[in-house]
């Protein structure tokens, strides 16, 4: 008795096969998430660094070749993490927002797509309560992306920003802590994620 073709099975590895050779498309929208870390600010009571905790990372990209391998891309992300109160044993909520637009070149390594990115934007330091203003980022991308089909894939990548920060001081207190404000030079950070792309 003939054995039954497990057809299912075919399918499946013809599609990761043939889609991991597939060439993106002109234009590539992701989702991502992830974990950010580095950064510190300065406080205004103590003139002590206060680093920035890591935290969890998520927002989307969207890109468009303007030439082969080349692309423009629009990045937008958002970052949780926590910093130390002014009252001993308190932190307090900062959110990190972040605008980027970025030169991006790829090249293929087999089922790969290797890519890295030139990164010019803002970068927007949000403590719980406190308003703030956008700031010049700078920043650099790497990372791969594969195709398990025409349209869909996906990307892992790390990156890191340059910002110089100049957070006004206002006194800000809550449950979670308190503030005086915050000031700084400049602050390094970075970034590792993974996410799904779909391409058209």
């Amino acid at each position: 008795m003939r054995r039954p073709v497990r057809l299912p099975g075919f399918a499946l590895a013809a599609l990761l096969l043939t889609g991991t050779h597939a060439r993106a498309q002109s234009v590539e929208v992701g989702l991502f998430g992830g974990l950010g870390f580095g950064g510190s600010l300065i406080s205004q009571v103590s003139n002590a660094e206060v680093p920035l905790e890591a935290g969890v990372i998520y927002g989307g990209t969207a890109a468009v070749e303007f030439l082969p391998t080349w692309r423009f891309e629009a990045l937008v992300m958002r970052q949780e993490s926590q910093a130390r109160g002014v009252v001993p044993g308190t932190r307090v909520h900062v959110h990190v927002e972040r605008y980027m637009a970025a030169v991006q070149q790829e090249d293929r390594a087999g089922r790969w797509l290797i890519f890295g990115e030139f990164m010019l934007g803002a970068t927007r330091f949000v403590p719980a309560g406190v308003e703030s203003e956008l700031w010049f980022t700078l920043g650099a991308g790497a990372g791969v992306k594969t195709f398990v089909a025409q349209h869909l894939g996906f990307r892992f990548e790390a990156r890191g920003y340059y910002t110089p920060v100049s957070i006004s001081g206002r006194m800000y207190c809550g449950p979670s802590g308190c503030l005086f404000g915050y000031t700084g030079a400049g602050t390094f950070q970075g970034d590792i994620s993974a996410g799904v792309v779909f391409a058209f």
